[in-house]
């Protein structure tokens, strides 16, 4: 099981809160949800059988790599600059260590690629519930979570997604090996899916 990241469970109270009446105020009742029994190995590694994706930035005005700094630049918009012979545009980047990018960036692609490939293997059209984060590096590896999200409320009635966790977690491919093309080069990286299970509490 990765070592990554933060292992939690999360505890949210939806529509809970304090209200102030007359200069009184009510504490929120505490849930009576009973919780699911929590999977063994949580977060889960993936399972499923490993995907390639690519995405080609050549030619981009989003993005662009720049060699000499190691950095992928984001054009945000444009200064301008007004003198005796006009109005001239200049390029405004945001700038990032190209490292950075690919896990951040290419984590969230790899996740929605993760996502889309779920749905078809196991033919249904949504994945309600289930979440997806971006990437990370946890020390050993790049991984992108996905989140399991089940919702018990105070009547013991539970919202679930669709599938079951470990559906899920054969499903998700085990990695995901992305391309990233640029006119100067091309950025590569393999994530390592986990999938973690979230119990999120409401009224």
């Amino acid at each position: 099981m990765p070592s990554s990241r933060r292992r939690f469970v999360r505890t949210v109270a939806a529509g809970g809160g304090l209200t102030a009446l007359s200069g009184c105020t009510s504490d929120p009742k505490p849930s009576t949800a009973t919780p699911l029994p929590e999977p063994e190995s949580n977060p889960a590694p993936a399972t499923g059988d490993p995907i390639t994706l690519s995405r080609d930035y050549r030619g981009s005005s989003k993005y662009d790599y720049y060699p000499d700094t190691s950095e992928v630049r984001r054009r945000t918009g444009y200064r301008k600059h007004v003198n005796e012979s006009g109005t001239t545009k200049e390029p405004v980047y945001e700038r990032e260590p190209a490292s950075s990018w690919v896990t951040r960036v290419g984590g969230t692609v790899a996740g929605a690629e993760a996502m889309t490939t779920v749905r078809e293997r196991l033919g249904v059209e949504s994945l309600d519930n289930i979440s997806r984060g971006i990437g990370y590096d946890d020390g050993e590896a790049r991984r992108v979570m996905l989140g399991y999200e089940v919702w018990p409320n105070r009547s013991g009635e539970t919202r679930t997604p669709s599938v079951e966790f470990e559906a899920l977690v054969s499903a998700v491919p085990r990695t995901v090996t992305a391309d990233f093309q640029f006119e100067a080069t091309t950025l590569s990286a393999t994530f390592h899916p986990v999938v973690e299970f979230r119990q999120m509490y409401r009224s």
